[in-house]
C-alpha cells in the first residue's frame, strides 16, 4: 500500500575523507501528516508454543462468593466450585476468580454402568507399553500391551519332565520294557517302538497245566495261560513239550496245538511227534500259524496276531486228527513245559 503525504525535503552535500561528495536527505512531514498510519510490515516468525489449557475439575459446592477457598495458586488453575446462590460456576484462573452465573444445569439421569472388557498382550518383542480403549457407550474394551522388561538372570535348572507330555510325542503306542524311541517320518513326532527283539518271555511247567486226562473226544484242553495286554500288536512265538497219547486201532493220531484267545482260536504252534499209538510219547511244540493247517505269513500279515492293549489267553490243546471219530486221546503234564515270546508286528 502506497501513502502520499506533504513533506519538506532538505538535501545537503558533504565531501568524505577521499573528497567524494556525500548527499544527505532530511524529510520533515507536514504537521497534518504526522498522525497518518504507516503500512504493516511483513509477518514475523511464529512465537513460542504456549502451555496446554487446563481441564475443569469440579471441587465441590459453596453457598456464595464469601465461601471461596483461599491460598490458591497457579497449580490450582481450572478448579471450579458450584455456587449455590447463583447456580453458577466459580472458576479459579490461576490469578483470580471467574464467575459464570447460571452455568450449572439440572442433574441429569444416571448413566448405565460401564462394562470394561480387558485384553492384555504379552510379547517379548514388544518394548513400548500401549493402552487402547475402543467401543461406544458403557461397553468398552481396554487393550493393554505390557512390554517385556529387561532379561533377568538365568534361573536354576528345572526338574526333568516326562517325554510323554511333550507336544511332539505320539501317545498312540505306550511304552514297555526295552521299548525304543523313533521319529515318525510322516507325523514328525517321537513315538514308542516295540522292543526290537520281542517281549517276554513267559513260561509254565508241570503242575501249571491241567491235570492228566485221557478221553474219547475231539479235543482236550491241557492248559490256559493269560498274557496281559501289551501296548503294541504282537504274534505269539511258542515252544514246548508234552507227552500225548492216541488209542491204537483207529485211523487217527493225537496232535498238540497252541491257540490264542480260546480253544477254537487261531493256531500259533503245533506238535505232531511220533505217530505212535497206544503209548505216551514226549512231543515237541514249535511255531506254526494257521488253523487246521499252517498258512504262509509275511511281515505285514495279521494272521494269528493280538491287537495292542488287548489281554489274551494261550490255550494248549490235544486234538484228534485223522479219518475216524473213534479212539481216545490224552496227555500227561509231568515234565511238560511251554514258553511264549511276544513278537511285535507292524
Amino acid at each position: 500500500m502506497d501513502i502520499s503525504f506533504p513533506a519538506h525535503i532538505t538535501v545537503t552535500e558533504t565531501p568524505d575523507l577521499d573528497g567524494l561528495p556525500m548527499l544527505t536527505a532530511d524529510i520533515a512531514p507536514a504537521n497534518e501528516s504526522a498522525a497518518l498510519p504507516l503500512p504493516a510490515g511483513p509477518a514475523g516468525p511464529p512465537g513460542p508454543r504456549g502451555g496446554p489449557r487446563t481441564t475443569f475439575r469440579k471441587m465441590g459446592e459453596i453457598p456464595d462468593a464469601a465461601a471461596r477457598p483461599n491460598a490458591l495458586g497457579v497449580e490450582d488453575r481450572g478448579k471450579w466450585w458450584h455456587r449455590l446462590d447463583t447456580n453458577g460456576m466459580d472458576v479459579w484462573t490461576g490469578a483470580g476468580w471467574q464467575h459464570s452465573p447460571g452455568a450449572v444445569g439440572a442433574q441429569g439421569p444416571v448413566a448405565p454402568a460401564a462394562v470394561i472388557t480387558t485384553n492384555t498382550t504379552h510379547d517379548p518383542a514388544y518394548t513400548v507399553p500401549a493402552v487402547r480403549v475402543t467401543g461406544t457407550g458403557p461397553e468398552l474394551t481396554l487393550a493393554v500391551t505390557a512390554p517385556a522388561g529387561l532379561q533377568g538372570p538365568k534361573g536354576p535348572a528345572g526338574a526333568s519332565g516326562a517325554i510323554s507330555t511333550a507336544t511332539d510325542f505320539d501317545q498312540s503306542v505306550g511304552p514297555t520294557q526295552r521299548s525304543t524311541f523313533a521319529l515318525g517320518a510322516g507325523s514328525r513326532k517321537w513315538k514308542v517302538q516295540p522292543p526290537p527283539n520281542g517281549f517276554g518271555l513267559w513260561a509254565w511247567y508241570g503242575n501249571d497245566f491241567n491235570a492228566d486226562a485221557q478221553q474219547t473226544v475231539e479235543q482236550l484242553v491241557a492248559g490256559t495261560f493269560v498274557i496281559p495286554a501289551l501296548p503294541f500288536a504282537w504274534r505269539p512265538m511258542c515252544w514246548g513239550r508234552m507227552a500225548i497219547f492216541c488209542q491204537s486201532g483207529f485211523q487217527n493220531d493225537g496232535e498238540l496245538r497252541v491257540r490264542i484267545g480260546s480253544e477254537t482260536g487261531a493256531m500259533v504252534a503245533s506238535g505232531g511227534g511220533i505217530r505212535g499209538d497206544g503209548a505216551y510219547f514226549a512231543t515237541s511244540i514249535t511255531p506254526a500259524f494257521g488253523d487246521s493247517t499252517t498258512k504262509p505269513i509275511s511281515p505285514t500279515s495279521t494272521v494269528a496276531t493280538v491287537p495292542a492293549y488287548t489281554e489274551t489267553a494261550i490255550v494248549v490243546t490235544v486234538e484228534r486228527v485223522g479219518q475216524s471219530t473213534g479212539g481216545s486221546i490224552g496227555y500227561q503234564r509231568a515234565n511238560a513245559w511251554l514258553t511264549v515270546w511276544a513278537q511285535p508286528v507292524a
